[in-house]
């Protein structure tokens, strides 16, 4: 069960406050507004910081960020890995940054029960010196979410002064008696206060440093989603300009996602540019344009079309799909249950406009738009069945942009999640294949949409990118094969479109590695571009996928493998890699009470792929 709170959260560690204001009123606009840190304070948790810590007013001077309190005396005890371990009996893991901070916990760290956001924040109190939270932290509760075993995950992002930090995430695993069971954290440490600055150029300046810095490229840039935002690199945050563009068609076959984002720091500097799914950001917890866009289906009425379909292989089959109908008679190739709706690619691309496919008759319906709508359905009646309501689990509706393309209309041969816009998912189907035909793609794609959301960010690049994709692979094919809907043993990805892209089974067969530094292995990017495919994104995901063909193949039922990788996800943030995935897994198989065998054919499966 997932929750979205009624209310954000905001910690500042060492001045803390909690802001009570509604979820739609602080999501929309508080990143505008620059909102002060302490306006609607909860008076109970005010009292309960200032009985800890002295007064706000003692507390709220602009002293050295590195400073961890002014009450000492009266500052909570700070936990070092030692007590852990002692707490755990030895039983506990724990991953850490190159700088020494921890990342990954698989065990308790606090004594007192957790059942809600603040009491997840009074639980971090203890970890500030181990998570390098220094005095001006600062961060905010998104959602919770309560899966089958009775688990419950805590999801916050980290902010830097006024703006959120692109990517910073922390998720407290708390057991279903209300204890701490572990921890996973991007957030960036000792980043202090934030300096109140205020940029030097407009967005408009910020598009002209993008085309000064690539001549080369024809950018189609989308101005009306430029926004500030804060991002971190190499350990150092910065306040920038977001500024979105197109994939450009100049750097070659398009995979993966179709923008990218541009960040010039305020003083006017290029910092850098990373692949993303989407122009827009997504705002976890936020439920106001979801129902802009749900209200699309109101006052249409349910129908279906049944008719006969030509396969990429020139078989036939009868194929029956939902449709709706207005009140003027008009059909349109939608689902009023599931909230999934057709729409044409380019002209959402170049006017942001949504043109829905509609027939007088219910007839005449392009068969190729049918097919893909048709496992689209399916892929999310499946992913429903496991508790995931659409991306998000609370039930985002789907709009399916076909004749995917550039520019100039010409089609692009990919498949893809486009992100969230206007409260819709979108997904981008092309003309020019026939992967609509696999369902393993569909849910591929359909994955990313729910990594993106589970994760609260989307780091596309070297390890982290490649884990990405590696669980769309692995979702997608489980998918697939627990549906019926193929006879592959080998884990081939698209192998019902004609056209198999990678193998999971024997992946060096697509000149993909098995092993880190092995055959076909491309090692991680100190500047990820379009050029080495963002670090191999794509290449490398095979290190993670291969794993879950090889707990199958020994033995782990489909259901089970699924269930497995579906809750690892929940144990991961945008900047996981290959050695966080080791240790979800084992975190995940604990969580469900899998044999004991499973944890050391983990382990053992993990170590021969080098990590």
């Amino acid at each position: 069960m997932k929750v979205k709170w009624t209310g954000f959260s905001i910690l500042f560690l060492l001045i803390v406050g909690i802001l009570c204001c509604t979820k739609e009123s602080y999501a929309a606009d508080a990143e505008q507004s620059g909102r002060p840190a302490g306006s609607g304070l909860s008076d109970i948790w005010k009292q309960k910081i200032a009985n800890r810590y002295g007064s706000e007013s003692e507390n709220s001077s602009d002293k050295d960020s590195n400073e961890t309190t002014q009450n000492p005396e009266n500052a909570p005890i700070q936990l070092t890995a030692d007590d852990i371990e002692r707490m755990n009996d030895g039983d506990v893991t724990m991953l850490f940054s190159e700088e020494g901070y921890l990342t990954f916990l698989r065990g308790k760290y606090y004594e007192e029960k957790v059942t809600n956001v603040e009491e997840g924040i009074e639980s971090l109190l203890g970890m500030a010196e181990l998570l390098g939270l220094t005095r001006g932290a600062e961060f905010f509760g998104v959602y919770s979410e309560t899966n089958q075993y009775g688990y419950t995950y805590y999801i916050y992002k980290q902010r830097y002064g006024e703006l959120t930090l692109q990517n910073a995430v922390l998720k407290i695993v708390v057991d279903p008696k209300g204890y701490t069971a572990g921890l996973i954290c991007s957030f960036t440490p000792n980043i202090g206060f934030a300096p109140k600055t205020q940029s030097s150029i407009t967005p408009e300046g910020a598009e002209e440093i993008v085309k000064t810095r690539y001549p080369e490229y024809s950018f189609q840039f989308y101005p009306a989603a430029a926004r500030q935002t804060s991002v971190t690199i190499d350990g150092i945050a910065y306040h920038a300009w977001a500024i979105f563009t197109n994939y450009p068609p100049e750097a070659g076959p398009l995979e993966g996602r179709g923008y990218l984002e541009h960040l010039i720091a305020f003083d006017g500097s290029y910092l850098t540019y990373m692949a993303v799914s989407s122009p827009e950001e997504l705002v976890l917890g936020d439920n106001v344009q979801e129902e802009l866009a749900l209200s699309w289906f109101e006052g249409k009425m349910a129908d279906t079309y049944t008719g006969t379909v030509t396969l990429h292989d020139g078989s036939r089959k009868e194929i029956t799909v939902p449709v709706v109908r207005d009140s003027e008679g008009t059909y349109y190739l939608a689902d009023a249950k599931r909230h999934i709706l057709l729409t044409d690619y380019y002209i959402y691309k170049t006017q942001m406009q949504y043109q829905p496919f509609t027939s007088r008759e219910n007839t005449g319906w392009s068969e190729h738009y049918l097919l893909t709508y048709e496992s689209y359905i399916k892929v999310f009646d499946f992913f429903n069945s496991f508790g995931m309501t659409s991306v998000d689990g609370f039930g985002m509706p789907i709009l399916i942009l076909t004749d995917y393309c550039n520019d100039i209309g010409v089609p692009i041969d990919n498949a893809c999640y486009l992100g969230q816009n206007a409260g819709w998912a979108l997904f981008a189907a092309s003309a020019v294949n026939d992967f609509g035909e696999s369902i393993d793609v569909i849910a591929h794609e359909f994955t990313h949409g729910i990594t993106s959301y589970t994760l609260a960010g989307d780091l596309y690049e070297n390890e982290p990118g490649a884990v990405n994709e590696a669980l769309s692979d692995i979702l997608g094919n489980l998918c697939e094969m627990m549906m019926g809907e193929t006879g592959d043993r080998q884990w081939l990805l698209a192998e019902n479109s004609g056209r198999t892209i990678r193998s999971m089974s024997f992946p060096w067969l697509y000149r993909q590695p098995a092993t880190v530094g092995g055959d076909f292995y491309q090692e991680m990017s100190d500047n990820p571009t379009l050029d080495d495919d963002f670090g191999g994104v794509h290449v490398n995901s095979s290190l993670v996928a291969h794993l879950a063909w090889q707990l199958c193949a020994q033995g782990m039922e489909l259901q089970d493998a699924f269930c497995l990788w579906k809750e690892v996800i929940n144990l991961l943030t945008p900047y996981s890699g290959f050695r966080e995935v080791h240790h979800a897994l084992v975190f995940a198989a604990e969580i469900m009470q899998m044999d004991v065998k499973w944890m050391g054919m983990i382990h053992m499966v993990c170590e021969q792929a080098g990590f």
